[in-house]
């Protein structure tokens, strides 16, 4: 107690002085661990963007303020912004939410919240975030390392894979004959490379070079998606189509699962299967749109190249039109294929079609409350995963932003089932967790589901449905946030790009567990997932996105720490996080 009136004798800004050299030392994770129990996008905020902090308060002595300092200059006065905490008594239980959007001034930050303490020094007064940016570049370095992530993950002659020369020998068909397909990505912490996968992963890297305005980058992802494709256009059929899975196999038939490296050498026993039945229509509409958009981005670069993509989808159309395509994903995946086509050729049949799609896609729409509740209406599909409607709604939202100047009822059309999607049915679900995230499944049968009136739904996969309660977070959400950063462009609705900021924010650890779901960014990963089948295994790659948080039976948050299902990183995941990343970016230059 000898110190107390030596404390209180010194000047007002010493005590500021000391205070804060303390906590910018606890908040720096080298040096020692934070308490997170703030959760924030460790990454960090573009200027102009939602910014949203999530307080726990398990001692209940939490003051409802909060305030935002600068970390890298320690003064009376490196507060910039002090707000309220309003409470959210939601799925995950109640926690605090603090918006201070209004801070737009670059530079490094950490969210401080104060206790309600009788006496300092029998309890720490303050509690402090990580640190973060807020910066017009912000998402600059985890977009470079993503696209490091599929460079790292090549697979055949690359120079760049992280066990190149790899798998030059595959694939041999059912009955013994060597079919090439060498080149592309393994998938994940494997070496599989499944067409569901390579498509998702491809359409990421396209749309980043497309929102880029950075030749330096466009130019690293054009050398990227040429070698992606390279497997592509192997997976094309002489009549036209696509085939189905490529080396993996299909998910149904474990035993055609291909997780080996093998020797290089074309005609030995362990050539890897290859799958190659006809591949979905979803399949083939989302190679079509991937050709398509190649060809549009290397018309000026590689001329000769971009015929060559573009002729390749021709043929796929050719073969696709003549074929009925059923249910939601088909016909959203539709959507997008005559749309980028049309944007390769400007013909107005692609156009014709993207439009006979949208039309079945919003048939499917409930427009109307069900299950004796009157808060949620706008899903597509019925009980379909919230998961696969996302390639649909995002089609969707291309069809409007590119004949926005259609027939009036037509363009009407399609921002009345944009928005009713978006605002009766994402933005409902995401204001009942404080996290502000979406759903995996709306319209459930599951007997530990959570309700509105009689309407089932859940925040996560039911692990009683699917092996080790699915694969987590990262596959969806991000993809949710495109469409949500779309949808608000495209509907002039700035809450909904904030929302779609939010799916981000969890990604990246403003989740329960403070965890960043991708590899050596931000502040805290999950422990690795190790699969020790085969040898070399798969290093820890910078820049990769994992799964991220499942759920458990009563579809609260899981860890599952270290576990495939969380741990396990993924080019399609990659693929989300860094183009959502893209579309906040040129969301925040409309705005400048």
């Amino acid at each position: 107690m000898f110190w107390l009136p030596v404390w209180r004798s010194l000047p007002q800004t010493v005590v500021w002085l000391v205070v804060f050299a303390a906590a910018a030392e606890a908040a720096n994770p080298v040096d020692r661990p934070v308490r997170r129990n703030i959760f924030v996008n460790q990454v960090g905020y573009l200027p102009g963007g939602a910014k949203y902090c999530v307080v726990e308060d398990s001692a209940g002595t939490l003051v409802k303020e909060f305030s935002v300092w600068e970390v890298d200059t320690i003064s009376s006065k490196s507060r910039s912004f002090s707000g309220k905490l309003r409470p959210v008594a939601g799925d995950f239980g109640t926690y605090y939410v603090g918006d201070f959007s209004e801070l737009k001034k670059p530079g490094k930050y950490c969210v401080w919240v104060r206790c309600q303490c009788p006496r300092w020094h029998h309890k720490t007064p303050m509690f402090g975030s990580h640190t973060f940016r807020i910066a017009e570049d912000v998402y600059s370095d985890p977009i470079s390392k993503g696209i490091g992530h599929y460079t790292a993950q090549r697979c055949g002659d690359s120079k760049t894979g992280y066990n190149a020369p790899c798998h030059l020998d595959d694939g041999r068909t059912s009955d013994g004959k060597h079919v090439d397909l060498a080149g592309g990505w393994h998938c994940s912490s494997d070496v599989n490379k499944w067409m569901s996968i390579e498509l998702l992963g491809m359409q990421g890297l396209l749309n980043v070079a497309r929102l880029s305005e950075h030749e330096q980058l466009r130019s690293r992802i054009h050398e990227e998606v040429k070698w992606g494709n390279l497997y592509l256009l192997k997976m094309q059929s002489p009549d036209g189509y696509i085939y189905s899975h490529g080396i993996g196999g299909d998910n149904r038939s474990r035993p055609t699962w291909a997780l080996y490296f093998t020797d290089n050498k074309i005609g030995t026993k362990d050539d890897r299967l290859a799958t190659l039945g006809v591949g979905s229509m979803y399949t083939q509409h989302v190679w079509i749109a991937a050709e398509a958009m190649l060809a549009t981005l290397l018309k000026k670069q590689d001329p000769a190249y971009a015929r060559k993509c573009l002729e390749a989808a021709r043929r796929c159309f050719s073969w696709t039109k003549e074929r009925k395509s059923q249910g939601y994903l088909h016909v959203g995946s539709g959507i997008s294929a005559g749309v980028l086509m049309h944007r390769a050729t400007g013909d107005e049949q692609y156009k014709a079609y993207a439009v006979k799609m949208a039309d079945e896609f919003i048939k499917l729409q409930a427009k109307q409350y069900v299950g004796s509740q009157q808060e949620v209406r706008g899903h597509f599909g019925g009980v379909e995963l919230m998961r696969s409607q996302t390639v649909p709604l995002i089609a969707l939202c291309e069809l409007a932003e590119a004949f926005s100047d259609s027939d009036d009822k037509q363009a009407s059309a399609w921002k009345q089932a944009i928005e009713l999607h978006c605002s009766s049915c994402l933005a409902v679900f995401a204001s009942r967790n404080a996290f502000g995230i979406a759903p995996y499944v709306v319209g459930s049968g599951g007997a530990e589901d959570r309700k509105i009136g009689q309407l089932k739904y859940r925040n996560f996969p039911d692990p009683a449905k699917h092996q080790a309660g699915g694969e987590g977070t990262s596959n969806r959400l991000p993809r949710i946030g495109v469409a949500l950063v779309k949808a608000g462009r495209i509907l002039k609705q700035p809450g909904l790009v904030a929302l779609g900021q939010r799916q981000l924010d969890w990604v990246l650890g403003s989740n329960p567990f403070g965890e960043c779901h991708v590899i050596r960014i931000g502040h805290v990963n999950p422990p690795e997932y190790i699969y020790v089948g085969f040898q070399p295994r798969v290093p820890f790659l910078t820049g990769a996105t994992m799964h991220g948080i499942g759920g458990d039976l009563a579809d609260r948050p899981d860890a599952r720490l270290g576990y495939h299902s969380k741990g396990e990183f993924c080019i399609s995941r990659t693929a989300g996080v860094i183009w959502l990343m893209a579309e906040l970016q040129a969301a925040n230059a409309s705005i400048r």
